[in-house]
């Protein structure tokens, strides 16, 4: 199979063929990289994630970030990445937490125990005020989103997360074959100005209870996604207070909690 590397590594162009009214035409597309990443935490193999290639850095930190391992970019001596492996050292324990599972990049949540440890890690309080959104920014935020998702305008297999300001601007944008991916890029870009109690996340798929508890984690107030969101990700974002909107497209959406944030 002939395969041409493009766009730093996030996608290749691949043979194939377009089958039209029974007849078969060569061509070749643009299809997104998936491939493991091993993240290495003090000497020892952590755990193997399926990722895009690409911002693997901030990708290893968001993730022990919402893990609850790692509280700041103190807790890290040194971080680097050799191909696919990124070696971190510092004071981060992994005691209690699997290592060694591997996570697909549709998974979020795997080699936790349960539900209850996820959240057991004291996240930031999300204030009630201070953080408010118009219905004419959702809008606004999505033209935006879908004008910066390059990767998903040429192979349409990415996902794409964003962190937006309050004054509806987009401030960090990833893509990435996992939605859960995507997010940890997002966040371990943002480890500098945690808690997020300024910001919302836009999500360009639906919201499962992994990325409300990531949002959660990382202080943010509001949610906005493209997608339809999960009785448990509609429950979590009710305990902490949060903004969560869905199916926010075609000037509509529908609001599951935090209301109040929402202006005319």
């Amino acid at each position: 199979m002939k395969r041409h590397l493009t766009r730093g590594g996030m996608e290749e162009r691949v043979a194939a063929q377009r089958v039209v009214d029974g007849e078969a035409r060569p061509l070749e597309e643009n299809v997104a990289v998936e491939e493991p990443l091993e993240i290495h935490i003090n000497g020892q193999p952590w755990i193997t994630t399926m990722r895009t290639p690409g911002q693997d850095r901030e990708l290893a930190l968001g993730l022990l970030y919402s893990e609850g391992l790692l509280s700041d970019m103190g807790d890290v001596d040194s971080i680097r990445v050799e191909d696919n492996v990124v070696l971190i050292e510092g004071q981060i324990s992994v005691d209690g937490h699997t290592r060694g599972f591997a996570r697909s990049s549709s998974c979020g949540v795997c080699g936790r125990a349960s539900l209850d440890a996820i959240m057991a890690r004291h996240p930031p309080a999300i204030p009630e005020n201070g953080f408010s959104i118009s219905e004419g920014d959702v809008e606004l935020l999505l033209m935006q989103l879908r004008s910066m998702q390059s990767v998903f305008e040429t192979t349409g297999g990415v996902h794409a997360v964003a962190l937006f300001s309050e004054n509806a601007e987009i401030t960090e944008v990833a893509e990435d074959v996992g939605r859960h991916n995507a997010m940890d890029k997002v966040v371990g870009r943002s480890l500098a100005n945690m808690p997020l109690s300024n910001h919302g996340f836009l999500l360009s798929g639906r919201v499962s209870f992994e990325m409300v508890q990531k949002a959660v984690m990382a202080g943010s107030p509001c949610i906005i996604a493209i997608g339809a969101p999960t009785t448990l990700a509609i429950d979590l974002a009710r305990q902490h207070g949060m903004t969560l909107i869905g199916f926010a497209r075609d000037l509509r959406f529908n609001v599951y909690s935090g209301a109040w944030r929402l202006q005319g």
